[in-house]
């Protein structure tokens, strides 16, 4: 049995914004965890977040828990607390072996591992590849053969072969994705539930997330999902998890599929099902909207869904075509739809985004309005940053605006513009930025907690 400790950093030392209003389990932590003691492995977890833990807050409690293995999950906005740590865990706890994971470093493995201290790297997916790195490090055999992951050698970073999680990868040089139904619950009893509550929502009691599906089938150019491959759970594992979740005496749960929807079949069964087991949670989840119908709505609503996100992304079609937005929605569509939304005792957050490549301050201000016009509980908006796993990537790469080996700090979508690959000048677009908070009603996002501090 090894000693394992897995460590989210504090977003709130990156963020140039109030954090504490929204607080969110670390669920691809609570994954790794369980698949590790499933291993027959001790678990620590620090969420550094929820906690508000400094860094050297973070280093105390691994050198007092003097771990065998340390794992770093993180974005690209926490790329460099990742690397900080990596190298200062490697200082104090020298026999601990670093592994990173995250979409960060599964999308840039060899740079991660050139700047960090980092051991290994799980790339995408890590329930099995952890597991199997643990094992090679303690049977001390050949960790080439571990799908899934990069590594350190002599002779550089290695990288093997890759699992297949989008569209676009060739079977024969891919390894299967995981199985979900294999998958273990999540290891909630880790956690302290009552820390993740969202206050601008009115959500003041314990919450936790939980994801259904893996996968988009979406094209977003901004979104690190675009053509992923989707994957479902066995609703017979869903519902053990729900029912699961409800005897912890959990009210909320975050459904963190990127769109809930994808299925309506599924869904309507879902709903069912939940109704049928007395299963009483509050429930958010995200959706498109040109996947919702009446017959989807009363389902959903009769199941506890209490908050919908349906992502507008944009008020001008042209940007929308752009982004990569579904041939049905139009701002005629999207209307109709927010309206039938609007029929259920329901939460709406529309989301936006602002940067697109080729986009001008007429587009924005379309948006703008547009936001205005649908009026949602909430309206959140983000300055397009193309990350390392977006489609926006190589568009940026060959702008020359980014390199695999540049100071992703900046690397933020709210207040900050990262790499601006659209028509507006920087400090226009983040005085549009302002403008849309200080003209669209939003409860959760008003411009007081996006102010830097």
């Amino acid at each position: 049995m090894a000693r394992f400790t897995l460590i989210n950093p504090n977003d709130a030392a990156c963020y140039k914004f109030s954090r504490a209003r929204s607080r969110k389990i670390p669920l691809g932590q609570a994954y790794i965890a369980a698949a590790l003691q499933r291993a027959g492995h001790s678990v620590c977890v620090l969420d550094a977040s929820a906690d508000d833990l400094s860094q050297d807050e973070i280093v105390k409690r691994v050198i007092d828990t003097q771990p065998d293995f340390a794992g770093i999950g993180g974005t690209t906005p926490l790329y460099s607390q990742m690397s900080s740590l990596s190298k200062r865990i490697k200082e104090t706890v020298p026999r601990a072996t670093v592994i990173l994971g995250g979409p960060h470093v599964s999308a840039l493995p060899v740079p991660s591992l050139d700047t960090s201290a980092a051991d290994f790297i799980c790339i995408g997916e890590g329930e099995e590849s952890i597991v199997a790195i643990v094992d090679s490090v303690i049977n001390k055999t050949d960790p080439s053969k571990i799908p899934g992951i990069a590594f350190k050698s002599s002779t550089g970073g290695v990288v093997t072969k890759k699992y297949r999680l989008r569209l676009n990868q060739p079977v024969q040089s891919t390894i299967r994705a995981v199985d979900l139904d294999v998958c273990p619950i999540p290891a909630r009893e880790l956690y302290d539930h009552n820390k993740y509550v969202d206050h601008g929502r009115g959500i003041v009691s314990a919450q936790t997330g939980a994801m259904f599906s893996r996968g988009c089938p979406g094209k977003c150019a901004f979104c690190g999902a675009a053509e992923t491959l989707v994957r479902w759970r066995h609703l017979d594992n869903v519902i053990a998890e729900l029912e699961q979740i409800q005897a912890m005496g959990i009210p909320n749960l975050f459904v963190m599929d990127d769109t809930y929807t994808n299925q309506k079949k599924r869904v309507l069964e879902l709903s069912k099902r939940i109704v049928e087991r007395g299963i009483k949670l509050n429930i958010s989840v995200q959706l498109r909207l040109d996947q919702v119908d009446e017959e989807i709505c009363d389902a959903m609503y009769a199941s506890g869904v209490k908050y919908v996100g349906p992502g507008i992304e944009s008020g001008s079609e042209r940007i929308m075509k752009a982004i990569g937005k579904g041939p049905r929605e139009s701002r005629k569509h999207m209307r109709e739809k927010i309206k039938l939304l609007k029929q259920y005792d329901w939460i709406i957050r529309c989301s936006y985004v602002f940067g697109m490549t080729g986009e001008t301050e007429k587009d924005i201000m379309e948006t703008i309005e547009f936001a205005q016009e649908l009026g949602a509980n909430e309206s959140a908006f983000s300055i397009l940053t193309p990350y390392p796993d977006s489609p926006l990537w190589d568009v940026a790469l060959k702008l020359g605006k980014v390199d695999e080996y540049m100071d992703f700090d900046r690397f933020l979508y709210y207040h900050t513009v990262g790499c601006n690959i659209s028509e507006v000048p920087t400090d226009r677009l983040l005085q549009l930025h302002e403008l849309a908070y200080t003209t669209v009603k939003s409860t959760s996002y008003t411009l007081h907690t996006l102010r830097p501090k």
